[in-house]
């Protein structure tokens, strides 16, 4: 490689891209091996050849990565609301929620009922017979877990708007070149979304 004119070494950004695939820019609880499946997803989709098709095929995942992070964020925060949920429903429908001064020790109650219902699945069911004859609807837990993440839901929705408007503009920008590989590319990022986006809803049973 030339060091004055190291662009000349057609072999220049097939190194780079090797040295970003194997230090990608990752959260530490994300999976390098899942980034890896899905830049390698986008090779095939977009039949890369050149080192211009790989770059373009990696910048794709990145901007596809973003987008399948906030979902999964999503996930995490409606999982975070489910157990405060839980034992806030706990408290509503404790007998002795109209007695003056039982606060302290419905939250008691409620913070120990919530550790048996997540460890124990047999506790479940009388649990959720309480609710249902308090009025309560079966996936009570959910509802409340989800008004309670709301806020936080609607500032990844804007964070996921933003990140699909990125992955846009990359993809018609790449369409100036290569309209065959923006349109390849364009699918494998819409059915990797799709596949996030169809398993949104955590289950406070598990």
């Amino acid at each position: 490689m030339s060091e004055d004119k190291p662009f000349e070494d057609k072999s220049y950004p097939l190194d780079v891209l090797t040295r970003l695939l194997d230090t990608p820019q990752l959260l530490p609880h994300e999976n390098p091996k899942e980034f890896h499946q899905l830049f390698n997803s986008f090779e095939v989709y977009g039949k890369a050849q050149t080192a211009r098709d790989y770059m373009a095929v990696y910048q794709a995942t990145v901007l596809t990565w973003d987008i399948l992070r906030y979902y999964e964020m999503r996930i995490a925060v409606l999982s975070s609301h489910q157990r405060p949920a839980l034992e806030s429903l706990l408290r509503k429908t404790n007998a002795a929620a109209a007695m003056k001064g039982a606060e302290p020790m419905m939250r008691v109650e409620a913070d120990q009922k919530a550790t048996k219902w997540f460890a124990d699945p047999a506790s479940r069911p009388a649990m959720m017979k309480t609710f249902e004859l308090a009025g309560y609807p079966p996936n009570a837990v959910q509802a409340e877990a989800f008004m309670r993440a709301l806020p936080s839901l609607a500032q990844i929705d804007r964070l996921i708007v933003s990140a699909q408007k990125r992955l846009d503009v990359f993809l018609k920008d790449l369409e100036k070149t290569s309209k065959g590989s923006a349109e390849a590319l364009r699918l494998a990022a819409e059915r990797a979304v799709a596949a996030k986006a169809s398993n949104q809803t955590p289950d406070a049973k598990k």
